[in-house]
């Protein structure tokens, strides 16, 4: 499938983030943030197939990586970048039907462990655009109590120990 380009939008777009989902966990928020830079780990809490960080470390504004959910790439750009505590990108290029979407995710430290926030948003033609933003949703609502599940199986590999 060929890949069209998004509009490139950052935090503005973001801010209309309609599509909100937040976890507690109960491991430090490091591990979470771990887990995040992991790119196996997306492929055991969400519906992706693969996830490869096109960009050398360190990580931060500007870093790209492409995401593959079956056949379809997401080619996303990092916009923000708070190490340990945030990364939010745009879908920079895909073959999906969308004009934009972002994703933002952040670690907040609790007592006892921390809490995952995401936000995000996607523009496509109506109705496509609300079954878009709630398929985000709903995956990003099941997917992080299976991530909290991975760390707490094998904190080694997040760092903990």
């Amino acid at each position: 499938m060929a890949l069209k380009t998004h509009k490139a939008v950052a935090e503005e777009y973001l801010a209309g983030a309609a599509a909100k989902v937040s976890h507690s966990f109960g491991v430090p928020a490091s591990a979470v943030w771990a887990a995040l830079l992991d790119a196996e780990a997306w492929t055991q809490w969400l519906p992706i197939t693969k996830v490869t960080w096109t960009s050398a470390k360190p990580f931060g504004v500007g870093t790209t990586r492409t995401v593959e959910i079956g056949a379809t790439k997401v080619e996303e750009y990092f916009f923000a970048w708070e190490e340990g505590k945030r990364m939010a990108f745009r879908f920079a290029a895909s073959p999906l039907p969308i004009s934009a979407a972002v994703e933002d995710y952040r670690v907040v430290e609790t007592p006892g462990g921390c809490e995952l926030h995401w936000a995000g948003r996607a523009s496509a033609i109506f109705p496509l655009n609300i079954l878009v933003n709630k398929q985000l949703a709903g995956g990003l609502k099941s997917g992080m109590p299976k991530l909290e599940a991975i760390i707490r199986a094998e904190p080694a590999r997040f760092g903990l120990s």
